[in-house]
C-alpha cells in the first residue's frame, strides 16, 4: 500500500451491502464501484476511501435513505473491525475505549484520527480528517461516530444523562428520529465539525463486565494486524517488539530496533518524525498494561513489575503513581472497595 493511499478495512463493506439487500444484489454493487467480492470477508484486505466513498453515495441513492450510515451499523457484527470490537466490549471504562479507538482508529480507517479532550466535567471526542486527503462521506461518518455512541451507552445500561450535546457536519436529515434515538440528546447539524460531549464522571465510571485479560489479548492482536497492513507503522512495531521483550527485562531502545530490523538511531529519527518517541510509546504501554494487570487479582504486583520489564517493584510503584495518584496496592484496593 503505497504511504499517500488511505484506506478502510475490507469487512466494512459487508454490513453496507446487508443494508442495501433489499434493493439491489451485492455483487451489482461491488462491480459498478470497483470493489473485489472476494477481499471483502477478509480483514487482512483493504480498500480504498475513494471506493468506499463511491459505495457510500451509491448506497444512498440505491436506498433513497439519508441516513443509510445508521441503517448500516445494525448489520455490523463483532468481527467487522478485526479484534477491536472485542476489545472495546472488554474496557472496564468508556474512556479506556475512546482510548484504545484512538490508539487503532487506523484499523477501520487511515484516513480520520480521533482526539478525546477533557474540559472541566466533560469530555470531548472529535473526530478530524487526515490533512490532505478526501472528506470522507458523512454516511460513513454517521455511521462510525453513531456505532461509538451506541456501543459506549449500552455499556453504561443507557444512562440518560451520559451524552451532552453533539455536533455534526453533516446535512440535516429529513427525519432526525433515528439520530435523536442513538444519541438522546441535542444534536446539531451542518456544523464545522464532527465532536460529541460526553459526562466525564460517566466516562471514567467502572464497567463491571470490563476483562483486562481479554483486553490485553486484543490489543496485541491489533497492534500485529496493523504493523500487518501498513509496513510504515513504526509506533506498532515499537509496541509489539515491547510486547515481547518486556517479561525478559528492561527494554531498551537498541533491543527494539534491532527486533525491527533497524538501528537505534534511525528508530529515534523515525519516531521523532511522527512526533513522538521511544520512551513515549514504553511509558504509555506499561501504563496501559499495568492498568489491564491491576485489575486481574490473580496476578500479584511482583509479577506485574517484571511482566512490564521493570527492574524491582519500587520502580513499578514509583511510575504507577506518577500514572495515577496512588500505589499499586492503593489502587487494587480502592477497586475492591468499588
Amino acid at each position: 500500500m503505497s504511504e499517500n493511499v488511505h484506506t478502510t478495512i475490507a469487512t466494512w463493506v459487508m454490513p453496507i451491502l446487508s443494508a442495501l439487500k433489499p434493493f439491489r444484489k451485492g455483487e451489482d454493487i461491488l462491480r459498478e464501484v470497483g470493489i473485489d467480492i472476494n477481499v471483502i470477508e477478509d480483514a487482512n484486505q483493504r480498500i480504498p476511501i475513494e471506493k468506499m466513498t463511491h459505495l457510500w453515495t451509491l448506497a444512498e441513492q440505491i436506498s433513497t435513505d439519508d441516513c443509510i450510515g445508521l441503517e448500516v451499523i445494525k448489520y455490523v457484527s463483532p468481527t467487522s473491525f478485526h479484534a477491536l470490537t472485542y476489545a472495546n466490549q472488554a474496557s472496564s471504562t468508556i474512556r479506556e475505549s475512546l482510548e484504545r479507538i484512538v490508539k487503532f482508529s487506523n484499523v477501520v480507517s487511515t484516513a480520520v484520527t480521533l482526539e478525546v479532550e477533557d474540559k472541566d466535567d466533560r469530555v470531548i471526542v472529535s473526530l478530524i480528517n487526515v490533512p490532505n486527503t478526501i472528506e470522507l462521506s458523512h454516511h460513513a461518518l454517521d455511521a462510525f461516530i453513531g456505532l461509538m455512541v451506541k456501543d459506549a451507552r449500552q455499556a453504561l445500561h443507557h444512562h440518560p444523562d451520559f451524552i451532552l450535546w453533539s455536533k455534526l457536519k453533516r446535512p440535516t436529515p429529513k427525519n432526525t428520529s433515528r439520530h435523536e434515538k442513538i444519541y438522546n440528546s441535542p444534536i446539531t447539524f451542518n456544523s464545522d465539525e464532527n465532536t460529541v460531549c460526553f459526562n466525564r464522571q460517566l466516562v471514567d465510571q467502572v464497567i463491571p463486565s470490563g476483562n483486562a485479560e481479554l483486553v490485553r489479548i486484543n490489543e496485541q492482536v491489533l497492534a500485529q494486524y496493523m504493523t500487518r497492513f501498513n509496513k510504515n507503522d513504526v509506533v506498532a512495531g515499537v509496541y509489539n517488539a515491547l510486547i515481547e521483550l518486556m517479561p525478559k527485562g528492561e527494554p531498551s531502545r537498541e533491543k527494539v530496533a534491532d527486533m525491527l530490523g533497524t538501528t537505534s538511531r534511525s528508530l529515534h529519527r523515525k519516531l521523532n518524525e511522527l512526533d513522538t518517541s521511544y520512551k513515549t510509546i514504553l511509558d504509555d504501554t506499561r501504563k496501559s498494561l499495568a492498568l489491564q494487570y491491576i485489575r486481574q487479582t490473580d496476578i500479584s504486583i511482583t509479577t506485574i513489575t517484571y511482566q512490564l520489564g521493570f527492574l524491582d517493584s519500587s520502580s513499578f510503584s514509583r511510575s504507577f503513581k506518577r500514572w495515577t495518584g496512588i500505589s499499586p496496592s492503593d489502587y487494587r484496593k480502592e477497586l475492591k472497595e468499588h
